[in-house]
């Protein structure tokens, strides 16, 4: 049995017109609840996040594009230039692009962003202790464990431990990119 075929992905800048798009994911409680979305999703508020963080020089903010389809977003957030760091956040809303390493492959576009693009030196982020299919993911991308903020996550209503990850340039592996 040969593996699945993942399709061709892409990053391209996010633009308003992903808002409906983005609207229809943000309702998904699969989504919601892993974003630790905390308040109800609107037209209005997603125009308006995607105008003023696509105008902030601290955030990049990319679509994914998995075979010319627009599947999901990845962030670069809290991008500090003088320590060389940046957050990042990603979310497949497509249900049946999930689980194809379509994910996995866009954090490796995005570090790549990262390290040569933006000259950063470490990406860095939070992940819920029950995402076990992510924290899998980005481990596969070469993100490591840094340690563990206690009840730092609300997950359908309960506390929950999020895991710190961190990926520095110098382990990171361009030719997997």
């Amino acid at each position: 049995m040969s593996p699945p075929t993942v399709p061709q992905i892409c990053l391209r800048p996010l633009t308003v017109a992903a808002a409906p798009a983005m609207l229809q994911w943000m309702r998904d409680p699969d989504v919601a609840d892993n974003v630790g979305l905390r308040s109800e999703p609107s037209l209005e508020k997603t125009v308006a996040w995607i105008e003023r963080t696509t105008a902030d020089p601290d955030m990049a903010v990319w679509a994914i594009t998995a075979a010319g389809a627009h599947v999901g977003n990845v962030i670069l957030d809290r991008i500090d230039r003088h320590l060389g760091t940046a957050r990042l956040s990603i979310y497949i809303g497509e249900p049946e692009a999930r689980g194809k390493g379509i994910g996995q492959q866009a954090v490796r576009l995005a570090a790549d962003q990262a390290f040569t693009v933006l000259n950063l030196n470490k990406v860095w982020l939070t992940v819920h202790q029950h995402n076990a299919r992510a924290i899998a993911a980005y481990r596969r991308a070469g993100f490591l464990a840094e340690g563990l903020l206690r009840e730092e996550f609300v997950l359908r209503g309960e506390k929950c431990h999020a895991v710190v990850m961190g990926l520095l340039r110098r382990e990171f592996n361009r030719k997997a990119a």
